[in-house]
């Protein structure tokens, strides 16, 4: 560090400007800390299209005088349907323990409250002590989790058992969108990190997904019971991997096995499309689901607290 942090300057993100300093910064934050965050240009780009961004007014960086190198960087996020705000800093191993992160906080504080959000929502990997101490410090409580699993050594799998009167029938043969609307919104109510979502919400994402591996499960009655999805990549060499979005279980079924069942139904439906590597992401599960699939075979590559952080 060859300057005092009082020279920083501070200011809005101006992406054709900074883009390519804030991929540097970013790369220089993930070797240090070894997280697993996606830090190319390509992801970078894609990140601020997405709902609730707004880089030119939402994101801040901070830069060295004379210099277009960038030593700390915070992002603010919010969709119109969610009361809550989610945010993310990053500051050079270099320049940390000067403040810079408290400063950002400040000025995504006063847009947070522009936006009248009720709340911080903030991800930090369990690992990551210096970070955790900071979010605790700034008043933030530890409220949930986020897992992303893996299983490369693919064995064969049971198969899946529903009680009875349950039926698993993928998007593809039911093709209605205010139907998977509701299997989203009433599988994963209650679990933090999962938005309530509209139709035309999800009418921008669905044409990116393939039909065949979203899975609706249905209760005797005919009525939504869970869902599930997965996503396979484009085939990378040998490897193609697998994202599944782990399941969801309406309130009043969530006492049985039925997510585990679920998971089988989609693992069935990956297997014979040569994926090589599984991954599942989890937010907010109870531990003893998460027993579950890793009886499965699968095994924890990160882990992270949620925290929250009332804005008055």
């Amino acid at each position: 560090m060859q300057q005092a942090a009082s020279s920083l300057i501070y200011r809005k993100l101006n992406l054709q400007d900074d883009l390519i300093a804030l991929v540097k910064l970013l790369q220089e934050v993930e070797q240090a800390d070894q997280t697993g965050e996606q830090v190319s240009e390509d992801f970078l780009r894609e990140q601020l299209t997405w709902s609730g961004q707004d880089p030119a007014l939402n994101n801040w960086v901070v830069a060295l005088p004379d210099s277009t190198s960038l030593v700390g960087y915070g992002l603010l996020q919010k969709t119109p349907n969610d009361p809550n705000a989610d945010l993310s800093i990053y500051v050079h191993p270099l320049w940390r323990r000067q403040g810079i992160g408290s400063q950002l906080l400040a000025y995504l504080l006063e847009r947070a409250n522009e936006l009248d959000s009720q709340a911080f929502r903030a991800y930090v990997p369990v690992q990551n002590e210096g970070a955790n101490l900071f979010v605790q410090a700034q008043k933030f409580e530890p409220v949930s989790t986020y897992v992303r699993l893996s299983l490369a050594d693919i064995q064969p799998f049971a198969t899946p058992v529903l009680p009875q009167g349950f039926t698993i029938r993928s998007y593809d043969q039911v093709r209605r969108v205010d139907l998977y609307v509701e299997a989203l919104n009433r599988s994963y109510e209650g679990y933090w990190g999962h938005l309530q979502c509209t139709q035309e919400d999800v009418a921008r994402f669905l044409p990116h997904l393939n039909p065949a591996g979203i899975f609706l499960l249905f209760a005797p009655d005919g009525s939504i019971a869970g869902t599930c999805r997965a996503t396979l990549s484009e085939q990378e060499g040998e490897v193609r991997t697998a994202l599944i979005d782990a399941p969801g279980i309406v309130t009043q079924y969530r006492e049985g096995n039925l997510a585990l069942q679920l998971l089988l139904t989609v693992i069935g439906w990956l297997l014979p499309q040569q994926s090589t590597v599984l991954e599942l992401e989890a937010w907010g599960e109870a531990p003893e689901t998460l027993a579950d699939y890793r009886k499965l075979g699968f095994s924890t590559v990160k882990e992270e607290i949620s925290y929250r952080r009332n804005l008055a």
